[in-house]
């Protein structure tokens, strides 16, 4: 049932996808509520069809569902995961329906005494995370690691876009359009997750670290 649920959202289907979860809602533990919630957001969330994708998340939570709960995923928590979508509007959404902004996950939780690698222990890696640690270390992977475009080198003068005839075409390789597509996403993620850090403080976001104090 949970295959035919998850091709009724992948296909944008809401009746469909009512007419399953209504069959299967009330044989859904908690648990696995929120691992269904973790691999819509995961696996099929789009920010164009976000209007689907809150009633698909109405449905579930409504069911009354925490929203405060660690994830077996490189984001920490569930919230995180909206921070790594960056959407603020996804964000939002999920204050709304009750995420604890200040909700501290266990990156260990899943784990075992013989699944946790020593050399993990050794490097001393942060067990315990808010979204905004995890917002603050995405933006500096992003500021870093995952850093590499390089500007080209053009020997003619480079106007400013508004200087430029609408009319004027130019033609240019696949391989170059793609890539100028990513350089977009990417200055995109970056300024919404800047954004989003000062917007998490703003509401009284903390680090680990700092609601140990």
């Amino acid at each position: 049932m949970i295959d035919q649920l998850l091709k009724a959202i992948n296909s944008h289907d809401i009746l469909g996808f009512e007419k399953v979860w209504n069959d299967i809602e009330n044989d859904i533990s908690e648990k696995d509520k929120q691992k269904l919630l973790t691999e819509i957001l995961d696996n099929y969330y789009s920010e164009k069809k976000s209007t689907f994708f809150i009633k698909v998340f109405d449905k579930i939570i409504d069911s009354k569902v925490s929203l405060d709960f660690s994830i077996d995923h490189w984001t920490p928590t569930f919230l995180s995961l909206a921070v790594h979508k960056s959407s603020q509007r996804l964000f939002d959404y999920f204050l709304k329906r009750g995420a604890n902004v200040n909700f501290i996950g266990d990156s260990y939780v899943f784990e075992t005494k013989k699944t946790i690698k020593p050399e993990t222990k050794e490097l001393d890696i942060e067990r315990y995370s808010t979204c905004l640690d995890f917002a603050e270390n995405k933006l500096a992977d992003l500021l870093s690691v995952d850093y590499n475009y390089f500007v080209p080198d053009k020997d003619e003068e480079i106007h400013h876009w508004s200087e430029i005839d609408c009319k004027e075409e130019i033609t240019i390789r696949k391989i170059d359009f793609y890539y100028l597509v990513e350089q977009s996403q990417y200055l995109q993620d970056l300024i919404h997750t800047d954004s989003l850090i000062d917007y998490i403080k703003s509401i009284g976001g903390k680090t680990y670290e700092e609601l140990k104090k």
